[in-house]
């Protein structure tokens, strides 16, 4: 191995052991408390090295959602060719949206935060094939399925956020949580 792949390869280590301790610090305390002098101390760098890699914490946070929106995309762009019909095309993609934030909570909080940056290329994709898909379903009447997108969008956030994070009562508490999710966005789905 060449010096210069050696380089490379331990430029990358580094990158990723600072996204890694930023979503450690996220996940054991919150993305407020994530700072560059917090982020060095757990690597044990010191902060001039972390912004060798990123200009502030806001061009790394930037980095970890438009991340995770990739990821989401290329499981949509997956299932899209498989699933024509709306409505069923409509809840795989609402699972994928679950199923991703059930790995990656802290991420997820990030990327459906105030904080997001402006949309990347693949969450424009996302949004237009899920607005594709609510015209279809309201019959291309325009202003509703505008308004049904931002019902599912905030169904979606919502759901996933109370069903993750809810401590029911004993009594209520259900083995799936998956299951009881896909019963409120069919719920949606179904009555549209």
């Amino acid at each position: 191995m060449s010096h210069l792949d050696r380089r490379k390869r331990d430029k990358k280590k580094v990158r990723q052991s600072i996204i890694n301790a930023a979503r450690k610090i996220a996940n054991d305390e919150s993305w407020h408390a994530v700072t560059i002098r917090k982020i060095a101390d757990k690597i044990e760098y010191t902060p001039p090295i972390i912004y060798e890699y990123f200009d502030s914490k806001e061009a790394l946070f930037k980095e970890l959602i438009y991340s995770g929106f990739n990821i989401i995309h290329k499981e949509i762009e997956k299932i899209k060719l498989l699933e024509s019909e709306p409505k069923k095309l409509l809840l795989k993609i609402s699972l994928i949206y679950w199923d991703f934030a059930r790995k990656n909570m802290d991420l997820f909080q990030l990327m459906f935060s105030l904080e997001r940056p402006i949309p990347n290329k693949e969450m424009i994709d996302i949004f237009r094939l899920t607005e594709n898909i609510f015209l279809k379903l309201a019959k291309n009447n325009k202003r509703l399925s505008q308004e049904l997108l931002v019902n599912w969008i905030c169904l979606i956030q919502g759901a996933i956020s109370t069903i993750l994070r809810f401590s029911p009562p004993r009594h209520f508490i259900r083995k799936d949580n998956r299951k009881v999710y896909i019963k409120v966005i069919k719920r949606f789905i179904d009555n549209i």
